[in-house]
C-alpha cells in the first residue's frame, strides 16, 4: 500500500481542557507520522485552546463542522450548568436537544469530510500516551487497521443493540444479528473515503442530511456507525481495512480499582503488549497532578 496520510483528532470541551493539555504533551513526545492533530472544540471554547495549536495542531471549531441551525444553549433544566445542541431549525426537523456527547460524535463524523488527510484516528482528550507510537503501523500492504472484536455486542446489552439497529436502518442493512462485532474502543482509525461514502449512503437511504438523519435517534454510536458500513455495506477488504481486536489504549473505568494508582511510581508496568497508552476517565477522581507525575516518570 503505498503511503497514506493520517491525522489525529480530538474531540474536547472546556471541563476537560488540562487532561487535553496534557495528551498533547504525550502526543509531541511519542507519538510520529501524522500529518496533522485536530482538536474538535465548542465555539466558545476556541479561545481557551487556541495556545495548543502549533505546526501539526489545529483547533477547529464546531461551526466548521456542523450546520448552523445546531448549536449548543445552556440548559435551563441544570441552571446553566450543562449545554444542550439544539435550536429552532433542529427541533423543525424533528431534532430532540442533544447532549455534549452526542454533538462530539457529529464532530468527529464531520471531520473526514472537512480535512484531507487519508486515514483519521481518534484519541480522547482522556488519554495519555506513554510509548513511542508510529502512525504508519496502522497501515499494512492489506490495508488500515481497524477495531473489530468478534461477538463483543450481545443481545443482552441494550444500549449497544440500539446502536447497532440505528446503523444498520440508516444504512439501509438488514436488522443486525447477534452477537455482533464492536467496533467502539481508543485509538479508532478510519478512511477518510469510506466515511464519505458512508455520509452519502446515510442520506440516500433516509431521503435527509446525515446531519439530520443520525441526530434524530437519541442513541447513536459513530463507531459501529463506521464499522456497520465498511463490513455490512462493503466488506473489511473492499473498504481497505484489517480487523484486530488487539486494544491499543489500557483504559481505567470508574468501576476498576484505581487506588493503585496513587502509589505508582510508573504507568509502564500496567501497560499490556503492544499497547501505547492510558485512558483514565475524569469521573475516577485521579488528581491531574498525578497524572502529570506518572507521565513524566515514563
Amino acid at each position: 500500500m503505498s503511503s497514506l496520510s493520517v491525522a489525529i483528532a480530538t474531540p474536547s470541551y472546556s471541563g476537560d481542557f488540562e487532561r487535553c493539555r496534557l495528551l498533547c504533551a504525550s502526543i509531541d513526545r511519542f507519538v510520529s507520522g501524522h500529518a496533522m492533530h485536530y482538536l474538535l472544540v465548542e465555539d466558545r471554547d476556541l479561545e481557551l485552546f487556541a495556545p495548543l495549536a502549533g505546526p501539526r495542531r489545529q483547533v477547529i471549531p464546531e461551526s466548521a463542522l456542523l450546520p448552523r441551525w445546531l448549536s449548543s444553549w445552556p440548559d435551563p433544566l441544570s441552571l446553566g450548568r450543562r449545554r444542550v445542541w439544539t435550536g429552532p431549525g433542529a427541533l423543525l426537523r424533528g431534532i430532540p436537544p442533544l447532549r455534549g456527547w452526542h454533538a462530539q460524535q457529529l464532530r468527529k463524523l464531520a471531520l473526514p469530510l472537512k480535512s484531507h488527510e487519508d486515514i483519521v484516528l481518534f484519541a480522547d482528550s482522556d488519554m495519555i500516551f506513554l510509548r513511542p507510537f508510529d502512525v504508519a503501523s496502522l497501515s499494512r500492504a492489506d490495508g488500515v487497521r481497524l477495531y473489530r472484536k468478534p461477538g463483543g455486542i450481545t443481545r443482552e446489552m441494550e444500549r449497544h443493540r440500539g446502536w447497532c439497529e440505528v446503523a444498520s436502518r440508516l444504512l439501509g442493512l438488514p436488522e443486525p444479528a447477534f452477537p455482533s462485532a464492536d467496533y467502539i474502543n481508543n485509538l479508532v482509525s478510519w478512511r477518510r473515503d469510506n466515511v464519505v461514502a458512508m455520509i452519502a449512503r446515510i442520506e440516500q437511504t433516509t431521503e435527509r442530511d446525515w446531519v439530520s438523519a443520525i441526530a434524530a435517534n437519541r442513541q447513536f454510536s459513530e463507531y459501529m456507525f463506521y464499522g456497520y458500513f465498511v463490513e455490512g455495506a462493503r466488506s473489511l477488504a473492499d473498504a481497505g481495512h484489517w480487523a484486530d481486536a488487539h486494544e491499543l489504549c489500557k483504559v481505567y473505568w470508574f468501576d476498576e480499582d484505581v487506588t493503585g494508582l496513587a502509589g505508582l511510581r510508573s504507568f509502564e508496568g500496567e501497560l499490556g503488549p503492544g499497547q501505547v497508552a492510558v485512558g483514565v476517565q475524569s469521573f475516577t477522581g485521579v488528581p491531574l497532578e498525578r497524572l502529570w507525575a506518572l507521565f513524566e516518570a515514563q
